[in-house]
Parts: C-alpha cells; structure tokens; sequence
C-alpha cells in the first residue's frame, strides 16, 4: 500500500489480488473499473485507489492490467499535478485526482512496466523489454531495448536516472547508457 497527500485528502493506493468485479464477496466494492488491453480476458493485476477525506472514503476506482504481475512499491505510480499515474500490468494508467475518471492508458511494455519517474514534463517507464518515454498524454515518444530484460537478479541496479540519462543493466549484464531522447549514449558488455 501507498499513501499520497494531496490539498485535503488522502488517496490510497493498495494491490487487490482477490477483487473480483462483480462479487459480492469482495471486501470492499470499488465504484469505477478500468481495465487495460486484454485484461477482461488475462487479468494479471488489480490495483485499487481509494480517495478519503476526514478518514472516509469518499470515491474509489480499481485499475486492472495484463501482461506481467505488477505490485505497488514506492515507484510503481506518481502525482502529477490533479492526476495519478500507475503501472498495472504492461499498460500506465493516468487518473483524474478530481474524479477519478480515467484520463488516458498507454500499454507501454510488451510484458511489464515495473516504475514510473517523471522526467519534466514527461514520464519514463521501466519496463521489462524496454525503457519507453511518454508525453503528458499519454503518447509514446520512443522506446529503447537491449539484449535482454531489464531485470537483475543480483545487486545490480537494473534502472537509474541520472542528470545528463538513464543507466540500464540487463539480465545479461549488458550495461547502457542512453540520453533522454532515447538514443544510445554508450554500451558496456560485461556478459561477453
């Protein structure tokens, strides 16, 4: 679970594995659902956002996704000015604070969008095949791959913004370094 202040309330942002749309056996009944390509079909993950004021909940959405199984650490989502952004799944979704409608989704990995960072006024998503950056709406501007996934099962950090861009590491140990318009900056094969 995650917590966000914003003016006078508290949005929550919480993995529901067992809701089930429709049933009454869930603990709690989200009011909006939302769900991404295939995910009626291949539901992966169910991330619920809850907005409350003075302790109560005073509207709910539930975001549903497919691909690779997501979960909310601290940088699978982000406040953006009146919107939430989340990864669920292989797509982001972006949710108005104001109402929780949903603004836009972007399926923005062919597997999983592990994070989300703002970069200005753009979004840079980590995902597990590539790193993809989004404008404000929600549109691609580029997408990077490597060799392999951009996983580490070691103490490597897979995934690092820095001032002048972006370190990568794949399974292979296949590092990258790339700018932020997504081109190649440099590239060090330590697997070899």
């Amino acid at each position: 679970m995650k917590t966000y202040p914003f003016k006078d309330l508290t949005i929550e942002l919480l993995d529901e594995p067992n809701y089930n749309v429709g049933s009454s056996d869930n603990n709690f009944n989200y009011s909006k659902h939302y769900f991404g390509d295939n995910a009626i079909d291949y539901c992966s993950s169910k991330h619920g956002i809850k907005i409350y004021k003075d302790f109560q909940i005073i509207d709910s959405c539930i975001i549903i996704g497919s691909g690779g199984v997501t979960c909310i650490h601290q940088n699978s989502s982000l406040i953006d000015k009146e919107q939430i952004l989340v990864c669920c799944g292989d797509t982001i979704f972006c949710v108005s604070l104001s109402n929780l409608e949903l603004k836009w989704k972007t399926k923005a990995d062919q597997a999983t969008c592990f994070k989300i960072l703002q970069q200005r006024e753009d979004y840079i998503v980590h995902g597990e095949l590539q790193i993809s950056k989004l404008d404000k709406n929600g549109k691609i501007r580029w997408e990077f791959g490597g060799e392999d996934i951009f996983v580490c099962i070691d103490s490597d950090e897979e995934f690092k913004i820095e001032n002048d861009g972006i370190l990568l590491t794949d399974l292979s140990k296949t590092k990258y370094k790339i700018d932020f318009d997504g081109n190649l900056i440099a590239l060090n094969n330590m697997g070899s």
